[in-house]
């Protein structure tokens, strides 16, 4: 080759060596850029997504007419303790020591609190989330959880800012903070297992009152109700205000209202069978419309039917619509009434010794009613435990996994189960009607 060409050819090959050395260096450097800006910039997906989740929960808006009543406010506090949770992670990787991501973890902490804010101000989220007046548990998990995660999540990334571009230590509080996070749940289970016994204690105090009742005093009981504020959940501390309740909903249940309504069903007062005052009367009416609505109180029912009935009006106070409509009489108050009736009907409803005609039919035909109940209820319990004992039968043959996971069901079934309800045997009941003040014909 001659010489000429050879030089010709050196020069353009040091030529592209030499552009391609300098492409590599830019791409090099552009590389080293892109990677030192990844670390900055890695976290704007998650950032992203989670302003999304929080948007998202804003847009729960019913679907027609079907609406949840606080569903948003439970997705805001949802979303409140995971972005928390997030800002942990960001900050045991020191994520926000660059501006960028300060700047967007800071934006979504205000979204956040944003729409726990605004969910928290509608009447109708917080009866929902509330299930009725502010109390009890929800209220206390609500307030402990948001004192600890709402200043954390706008406060911690600018320490951790600050202390990085000054290059100081990592803060100490910021640690602390994040400890008391995580101890929030121990101390909601301690305060649940003494919610226990505060609750037991005030049932025992309420129960005590009730059951002292006299005639007479039912106005004192009525007021002592009345001035009964709600005790702060997990503590024998008592809110300084009453709380209310919107309609629609019962008043939270309360120790010492369900050991009163218990203590006056049981009271002598309402077992004897003496007629009540008409103001003793009227107090017990306003104790299970703002009260007692929500507890079993047969004998308290029973003994304001019992004081109303009179000869030849039995169905003016046992069906005052018909037996089929609303307002007939509860069947865990019939047998009850029976037993009075049994026991005391000649001093009041048998003029001459004989119940009328009329009376004994609408008592019948009660009777007969939830006799027909009662039996299609025993076809019920025997079919079902018919099916029950086929299933376990079949599950004594299938293969071993099968079986203890059967096993398994049933017990975690049983532990959960409670007493069986058993439906009462009306049978009898018929011919005890039949028997009834039977004077000279």
């Amino acid at each position: 080759m001659p010489l000429n060409v050879r030089l010709l050819m050196t020069r353009l090959l040091s030529t592209e060596d030499r552009r391609l050395a300098t492409k590599r260096s830019v791409v090099g450097q552009s590389r080293g850029n892109c990677l030192r800006r990844s670390r900055a910039g890695w976290y704007a997906p998650a950032f992203f997504l989670l302003a999304s989740c929080a948007l998202a929960s804003a847009a729960h808006a019913s679907y027609g007419q079907m609406r949840l009543d606080g569903i948003g406010f439970i997705l805001a506090f949802l979303l409140t303790v995971a972005y928390g949770l997030i800002v942990d992670v960001a900050l045991l990787a020191r994520i926000f020591r660059y501006r960028a991501a300060l700047v967007g973890g800071l934006i979504v902490a205000l979204v956040v609190i944003f729409l726990l804010l605004v969910f928290a101000a509608s009447p109708n989220e917080r009866a929902g989330f509330f299930k009725g007046a502010p109390g009890g548990a929800s209220l206390v998990v609500l307030l402990m959880t948001s004192a600890v995660f709402l200043p954390f999540i706008v406060i911690a990334p600018l320490a951790q800012y600050r202390a990085m571009r000054q290059g100081l230590r990592w803060p100490g509080w910021v640690t602390i903070w994040m400890a008391l996070q995580v101890a929030l749940l121990p101390g909601f289970l301690v305060l649940a297992n003494t919610e226990e016994h505060f609750w037991k204690r005030e049932y025992a105090a309420g129960q005590a009152v009730g059951r002292e009742a006299r005639a007479g005093g039912l106005g004192v009981i009525r007021e002592s109700a009345e001035q009964q504020h709600e005790r702060i959940w997990g503590t024998g501390w008592a809110y300084p205000w009453h709380q209310e309740h919107p309609s629609g909903y019962f008043p939270r249940r309360s120790g010492w209202i369900a050991g009163l309504a218990k203590g006056v069903n049981d009271s002598a007062l309402i077992a004897a069978n003496e007629p009540l005052s008409e103001p003793d009367r009227a107090v017990l009416r306003t104790l299970i419309e703002r009260h007692f609505a929500r507890y079993a109180i047969p004998n308290i029912n029973a003994k304001l039917i019992w004081d109303a009935l009179e000869p030849g009006n039995f169905s003016m106070e046992l069906a005052p619509h018909g037996l089929n409509e609303q307002g007939v009489v509860n069947e865990e108050v019939i047998p009850l009434l029976l037993e009075r009736l049994e026991d005391h009907v000649e001093a009041r409803l048998c003029p001459g010794g004989r119940m009328t005609d009329a009376d004994r039919a609408m008592l019948s035909q009660l009777v007969l009613a939830k006799v027909s109940s009662y039996e299609e209820s025993k076809k019920r319990e025997l079919r079902i435990e018919l099916e029950a004992k086929n299933l376990e039968r079949e599950m004594s043959e299938a293969p071993l996994p099968y079986r203890l996971i059967w096993t398994a069901a049933n017990a975690l079934g049983n532990m959960y189960a409670g007493q069986d309800v058993r439906v009462p045997d009306w049978s009898s009941y018929p011919q005890r009607v039949e028997r009834l003040c039977r004077g000279p014909e």
